[in-house]
């Protein structure tokens, strides 16, 4: 009798065993969708041509209301964008996505949708990043990192 209830609890355990190694396998199988089709544009990738160019288009449409990136705003409201503000709590797709269709709830600050090419505007984030702290970069990048990975797994931002 107890020789029959050892296999049996054998055979539930392998049977467990099979069902547990089922489950693991699907969920670290493939969810369907393939990032390497498109290269990720996010983080931007902060690189002296990007910064050089960066800086010519934050000077031409942006320090006349935020001023220097690591200064003083010049418009009231008008963040400055330097370690010593609030611009690096945000990942780069929503700072992207605000320069071209101005954050919410802004009042004052324009779209630069037609004004300025997705290319100057990845350019305008290579510049401001550049001037943070490294671990300020560190830690921005990171945070971009994560929030893609959110949009790339559930599919919207």
């Amino acid at each position: 009798m107890q020789v029959l209830a050892t296999n049996k609890l054998r055979y539930v355990l392998f049977l467990g065993s099979l069902l547990f190694i089922a489950i693991l396998a699907s969920a670290c199988g493939d969810n369907g969708i393939d990032t390497r089709v498109v290269p990720a544009k996010f983080p931007v990738e902060v690189t002296d041509s990007h910064i050089d160019a960066g800086e010519v288009v934050y000077l031409e449409n942006c320090a006349a209301c935020h001023g220097l990136v690591n200064g003083r705003a010049v418009l009231e409201g008008a963040p400055i964008h330097g370690s010593g503000g609030h611009t690096w709590h945000h990942p780069d797709r929503l700072l992207y996505q605000w320069i071209l269709d101005k954050p919410p709830l802004a009042t004052v600050m324009p779209a630069f949708r037609g004004t300025l090419t997705d290319e100057q505007v990845m350019q305008v984030l290579a510049y401001i990043k550049n001037q943070w702290l490294p671990e300020i970069q560190k830690r921005q990048n990171e945070g971009s990192i994560q929030y893609e990975a959110q949009v790339i797994e559930f599919g919207s931002e």
